[in-house]
């Protein structure tokens, strides 16, 4: 046997092994690739989602198509065509998996009309079975497109709200709506079932700052996307709100300021006296006011309270409701703020009683607040005291109007022993002058949600009489409060 004989019978040998091997692993893939749809898709909408996932471990994927077919027209998601290693290559295709998200009916080509629908998913890959064509895999999958949004029905809204004001609005919604309530700015108001089951029924708050012409609208959306809007058409009462002149100095800013960044490890001391101050006023004021809007997320689809809110026994108002501060360093306005809330002032260590009925949500520190009680009342409403010296309560209590739960202080961005206390509703701060009020909480709130009017009011004798809500008592005069 010659030498060139030889080498083209191994040669023979080696390409025969080789196409077996290749042979055993193209022809002997006989499993198609799988298709996977990893959300549901059978209600479909303007923003539903489809998500699909399509593998192939052996051979490799050859060939993808996903496909709409709407009142029998067919809409292209994605097609594609993949690469291999070659025909006599026993990796067979380039690509093993691929993945798609989109929302189909986002695409302005594909109508928005109710009919017959279907998904169609076709898969092959790189096998030598079916005359070198592959393994095929083809799923179809019947749904059903709704694009109708829900129905709303306005049935009360309040005649009228006050910039920084509350109101109701009563409403129905169509059973299909999973999300509804009432939008003001960036603001949103969810709707809950009225007490007597009549409708809907959602509380909102005018932020204090909204212009008079601010739209106001009933929406409301189906667990597809489709979103119905209703112009809420009432008359919002302008306030006059007051500017006050904040003289800040280095003594203020070293006592005051400093322990709150040595308590805000996310916060680092700058440079000077000023820039630590206006970081805490400006920059950890609204970390904080985030924090406290999360908490409406937390409130309890329930009335807790029956009765008109109480401010604090006895107190001097030393600073109202949406008060517009300038702070002034060394004679310069350095910063700007809104005093969302009330300043309120007896004596040092005053002992802070709860405004009414309801459980403590947070009892700890919160920036400039310093010590800080939240209390849930229900329904998105809740109350915030803050500077307090110290706690009476615990997260998870539950608290009844006038019991003591802290003593007021000075802890926080506070220049003398107060109670600064704000009413929050979803996430919104609103004027606590309404909520004092008996006649305006019945007439406003009970009355416009069928609730029966609570019980008369008897004050314990150890209670002091409450002052009025914006009348200063006399012989009374703390420092200036600050935030």
């Amino acid at each position: 046997m010659s030498k060139k004989f030889l080498v083209i019978l191994v040669a023979l040998v080696l390409m025969t092994t080789y196409l077996v091997i290749v042979g055993l692993s193209r022809w002997g893939d006989i499993t198609p690739p799988e298709i996977l749809i990893t959300q549901p898709f059978d209600q479909v909408g303007p923003s539903t989602p489809l998500s699909i996932r399509i593998s192939d471990p052996d051979t490799g994927l050859r060939h993808i198509s996903i496909r709409i077919v709407h009142n029998l027209k067919t809409y292209v998601l994605d097609k594609q065509s993949f690469s291999s290693h070659g025909l006599l290559s026993a990796e067979g295709g380039t690509r093993h998996d691929y993945e798609l998200t989109v929302t189909p009916y986002e695409d302005e080509t594909i109508p928005r009309k109710p009919g017959d629908a279907k998904l169609v998913i076709t898969a092959r890959d790189y096998s030598w079975r079916n005359l070198l064509e592959g393994n095929r895999h083809r799923i179809t999958q019947d749904f059903t497109p709704k694009f109708s949004p829900p129905r709303l029905e306005l049935l009360s809204p309040p005649s009228s709200i006050a910039q920084g004001g509350s109101g109701v609005v009563r409403y129905r919604a169509s059973p299909d709506a999973v999300t509804h309530g009432v939008k003001i700015q960036s603001a949103f108001f969810p709707g809950y079932p009225m007490p007597d089951d009549s409708g809907m029924f959602a509380l909102i708050a005018m932020p204090y700052n909204a212009k008079s012409n601010t739209p106001i609208q009933l929406t409301a959306q189906d667990a597809v996307g489709n979103t119905a809007i209703l112009d809420v058409d009432l008359r919002v009462k302008k306030k006059a709100w007051r500017t006050r002149r904040i003289g800040i100095s280095d003594s203020f800013i070293e006592k005051t300021v400093l322990p709150i960044i040595a308590q805000t490890p996310e916060l680092p001391e700058q440079s000077t006296n000023l820039e630590n101050f206006v970081m805490v006023n400006n920059q950890l004021r609204q970390i904080n006011n985030q924090t406290i809007r999360d908490f409406s997320k937390q409130s309890e689809a329930a009335f807790l309270w029956t009765k008109a809110f109480r401010q604090l026994p006895g107190s001097k108002v030393e600073a109202s409701f949406a008060d517009h501060r300038n702070y002034v360093y060394k004679n310069k306005v350095v910063d700007t703020q809104d005093h969302l809330g009330f300043d309120l002032a007896v004596t040092k260590h005053y002992p802070v009683q709860a405004s009414n009925d309801g459980v403590v949500l947070f009892a700890g520190y919160l920036g400039i607040y310093g010590n800080t009680i939240i209390i849930d009342h229900g329904y998105g409403l809740q109350s915030l005291y803050a500077h307090l010296s110290s706690f009476s309560v615990k997260t998870g209590d539950a608290v009844l109007i006038g019991q003591i739960i802290a003593r007021s202080g000075t802890t926080g961005l506070a220049a003398g022993d107060h109670l600064h206390f704000s009413l929050v509703l979803h996430g919104e701060q609103v004027n606590p002058t309404e909520w004092w009020d008996a006649n305006w909480v019945q007439t406003r709130i009970r009355d416009k949600l069928s609730l029966e009017a609570p019980p008369e009011i008897i004050l314990e004798p150890e209670q002091p009489e409450p002052s009025n809500a914006l009348g200063p008592r006399p012989g009374l005069n703390p420092p200036p409060a600050t935030p």
